[in-house]
């Protein structure tokens, strides 16, 4: 019926063809263009039925007044839709062709004007194959690789520039890294025997031999110091600590804690405010410092003074950016060990933080409570001291201007010391060695109360 409608006819509805072309580029930026024809109303001259082309009898060819248009193909589907092999033959040989879908149809449909009206216009319908759309569609698809193609020649123009700037910022850094850590070895150069002797004191064989050596050459010392400041008693516990960095003092740790002590606490009233950092100076001209240690300390201290004028933070208190961290962090420094010294006397009850590198004295009498949790009683007979070795001469050299500076001391007087022999002497006396140099002024400290 279908087939005896459109013979009749003349006049035919043609369906919509649309298709989009679309391609991404290579940052998978989608590009698409989208070509559409819409549908219209055709008018042919001749309609022929089932007629054999090349393979292949399409139910309804048909056919205008104009040569150079192609035959146009219809197929009515019911049962049947058009197959992949005709429809890729219909493409292959360039024909055009519409399916027209009557397959869902009512009965009733059949009756009247009805099926021609849907035959001819109201059916669903598409396109198998339209030879001019494609042709159309193609200069389409070819715009848009145009298109897809010249973004793509920026997009990889724009990646070879950033890929040179990267080259180029990369061997710049290069350059940067390579000149900074020739500056690097230069300012360390200077600095390489410090830290040899640095790696070679922090070892723990060369500390015990050095603390050793230091009991040793400072156990007159220390004692005369006992006899001065604490009337021949026994070191309080607070005062025996060896604090980490000891091997920057050139004085074995009893002896410089106890100094500082006896000079700067010891006798201060209660209320007394301190500021343990400004003993360090001091510290330096009572026992004198290690060498090498010094001037690895120093060149921390210039460095991180320079970086913070410049608006730069570091990771320790005191570094040098030439040192290596692990050089920074085994350098002592003069304030970390009076800190602790500071921490020791807070611990026994004698002063107290107020504030950041401020202790107040709270009190003349230590507690050692903090230092002999498990103190052992004492036996009531107390075992005789035991004798005194004799002195060989070098101990009797250290010892006789020991004696005399102890005896000047507890004279509460102004005495001088002199500059070659460091023999301490009577204020108007001159020294036994004779020299004519001015001696230098010491003031004796206030006596350590008993």
């Amino acid at each position: 019926m279908a087939k005896q409608v459109l013979l009749a006819a003349r006049q035919l509805d043609l369906p919509v063809w649309e298709r989009i072309a679309h391609l991404s580029d290579l940052d998978h930026q989608l590009h698409q263009e989208t070509l559409e024809r819409p549908g219209r109303s055709w008018e042919y001259a001749q309609a022929k039925e089932e007629e054999w082309m090349a393979g292949m009898r399409p139910d309804v060819v048909l056919e205008d007044e104009h040569p150079t248009t192609v035959p146009l193909l219809v197929e009515v589907k019911v049962s049947h839709a058009v197959g992949h092999e005709k429809a890729a033959l219909v493409r292959k040989r360039g024909w055009a062709m519409i399916e027209i879908d009557l397959s869902k149809l009512d009965a009733d449909a059949v009756l009247g004007d009805a099926f021609e009206r849907a035959v001819l216009q109201d059916a669903p319908r598409f396109w198998i194959h339209s030879p001019t759309a494609e042709r159309l569609f193609e200069q389409v698809q070819a715009k848009v690789e145009q298109q897809v193609a010249n973004r793509n020649a920026l997009i990889l123009a724009e990646r070879a520039r950033r890929d040179a700037e990267r080259r180029s910022s990369e061997a710049k850094l290069d350059a940067d890294r390579r000149r900074k850590e020739r500056f690097r070895q230069k300012l360390r150069a200077r600095h390489l025997p410090d830290l040899e002797a640095l790696k070679e004191l922090s070892s723990p064989a060369a500390a015990r031999e050095q603390l050793t050596r230091l009991a040793e050459r400072d156990a007159l010392a220390i004692d005369l110091a006992c006899r001065r400041y604490l009337g021949g008693a026994p070191l309080p516990p607070f005062l025996t600590q060896i604090p980490t960095g000891w091997q920057l003092i050139d004085t074995h740790p009893h002896l410089w804690q106890l100094k500082l002590w006896g000079q700067f606490v010891c006798g201060q009233p209660v209320g007394t405010r301190l500021k343990p950092g400004k003993w360090v100076p001091h510290l330096g001209r009572m026992v004198g410092f290690n060498a090498p240690l010094k001037r690895l300390f120093d060149a921390q201290q210039q460095d991180w003074q320079q970086a913070r004028a410049k608006g730069f933070r570091r990771s320790y208190p005191y570094s040098a950016w030439f040192f290596e961290d692990w050089e920074n962090e085994l350098i002592p420094s003069p304030f970390d060990l009076i800190g602790d010294l500071a921490d020791q006397l807070w611990a026994a009850s004698l002063l107290e933080l107020q504030e950041r590198g401020v202790y107040e004295v709270i009190s003349t009498e230590p507690d050692l409570a903090a230092f002999e949790p498990d103190r052992r009683v004492q036996p009531a007979t107390p075992s005789p001291p035991p004798a005194s070795p004799r002195d060989n001469p070098r101990q009797t050299h250290e010892r006789v201007p020991a004696e005399e500076l102890l005896r000047l001391e507890e004279r509460g007087e102004p005495y001088n010391v002199c500059v070659i022999c460091e023999m301490p002497f009577r204020s108007g006396d001159r020294c036994r060695c004779g020299t004519k140099l001015r001696p230098r002024i010491v003031r004796a400290s206030p006596p350590y109360p008993r």
